[in-house]
């Protein structure tokens, strides 16, 4: 289509969608927190990033919406955990992604998915502008993220695949997406970790919900098979390493940003932090059970099962250690671990030999402590459940959303 062409007809088109688009307030949208995992360990982490099929219209949650399903559809194809988060606007656009992203720690992550495109269609952008902002997105993603991350592109559907758009001068934005596609498809041909993955899902067939579960699953389930093998690959030795610039120092200023702003710290026990202690003692046994968070110099107890003390220096802390990881620190004996055979929490009280922790993350993606358990007797790493050792952090990381209860 003729730029002129499209300056003509902006005019009418804007008027056209949002006709359309009014169509929309009624139906339902997820309202949960914008993530969703899959069980398992060793996690993969995807950030998808985007409007459209990104949002979720149709379902009320994120797990039954695509971040859901494709987290379930990795797990499948992995055999590993997936942890996605979602950074989503029904007016995202290409140009204003980059501030939706902002405070976004992109390093973390083993693979972006951008779904991007939609409102640019409709909106007529020019072939030039979609090349530029694009552009602009993607060399910000492959600058900030790590060298290994994996970065999708979804192609924008087909507009007459969604129901509220199936009228008259539906072609006409049809067009104008197959431009835009043409460009992202040629812009990810182009860059080194980029793909690009063409979309045409069929007509919406259940207007009230606009899609359903089962549409959610069929789009993970080709965003799954396009990704897989890249992130088989990082586990077989391609390391996601940091981005360049991001050295120790200024990780640990932004980890304790996080902890700073969550404005946890020194508050009093919550029954809901409490009960997870108590759960995760109660499941693997153990004499007690902690919710840490790692503070400058020490480790601050927000909850505790089997101890008194609300906290002990960070020189001392088993959880330090735990966040330097992504995944579960298993200890199966403390005393022949060089790493803590002097440690005073080992030759006194209270006498630790087993430890096992899984970091606990903040909403910005920060580990800023760990959800532990741990006992005077030795075990063995086989004895160790890490699939719900994980799953339990995850219940203290949806937590940390709720504000603290006031007193």
């Amino acid at each position: 289509m003729h730029d002129l062409t499209r300056w003509a007809l902006r005019p009418l088109m804007r008027v056209w969608t949002a006709s359309a688009e009014r169509q929309d307030r009624t139906l339902p949208r997820p309202n949960d927190a914008p993530q969703a995992h899959a069980p398992g360990i060793d996690s993969d982490r995807v950030l998808i990033l985007g409007c459209g099929p990104a949002v979720g219209w149709g379902v009320l949650s994120h797990q039954l919406a695509l971040p859901g399903a494709l987290a379930r559809e990795l797990s499948v194809r992995t055999g590993r955990g997936a942890d996605i988060d979602l950074v989503s606007s029904r007016t995202m656009t290409a140009a204003n992604a980059l501030s939706a992203l902002a405070g976004t720690r992109l390093s973390r992550y083993d693979a972006v998915v951008v779904i991007l495109g939609l409102n640019e269609a409709l909106d007529l952008t020019s072939v030039h502008e979609w090349h530029d902002r694009l552009t602009a997105l993607l060399a910000m993603l492959e600058r900030e993220t790590s060298r290994s991350t994996m970065i999708v592109v979804l192609g924008i559907p087909p507009i007459r695949s969604i129901e509220i758009f199936r009228r008259p001068l539906v072609f006409i934005a049809d067009w104008s997406a197959a431009d835009l596609n043409a460009v992202s498809a040629r812009l990810a041909a182009e860059a080194s970790r980029t793909t690009f993955v063409p979309f045409s899902p069929t007509a919406t067939l259940t207007p009230d919900r606009h899609r359903t579960p089962q549409d959610y699953r069929g789009w993970a389930v080709l965003l799954a098979n396009a990704m897989a093998d890249s992130l088989d690959s990082v586990r077989l030795g391609i390391n996601g390493a940091e981005a360049p610039g991001a050295d120790a120092a200024s990780r640990e200023r932004s980890r304790q940003a996080a902890v700073d702003g969550l404005a946890i710290l020194d508050t009093p026990p919550e029954a809901r932090f409490d009960q997870l202690v108590a759960l995760a003692q109660r499941l693997f046994g153990t004499e007690s059970a902690l919710i840490s968070i790692i503070d400058h110099d020490r480790q601050w107890h927000k909850a505790r099962v089997g101890t008194n003390e609300t906290e002990v220096p960070r020189s001392q802390s088993f959880c330090a250690i735990t966040i330097e990881g992504d995944g579960a620190l298993i200890v199966e004996d403390a005393s022949s671990d060089t790493r803590f055979s002097d440690n005073p929490l080992v030759n006194g009280d209270p006498s630790i030999r087993f430890y096992a922790g899984f970091p606990i993350e903040s909403p910005s993606g920060e580990r800023i402590g760990a959800l532990c358990v741990f006992d005077p007797k030795p075990r063995v790493l086989a004895e160790v459940d890490q699939v719900l050792l994980r799953e339990l952090a995850l219940l203290v990381q949806r937590e940390l959303r709720v504000p603290p209860v006031a007193h």
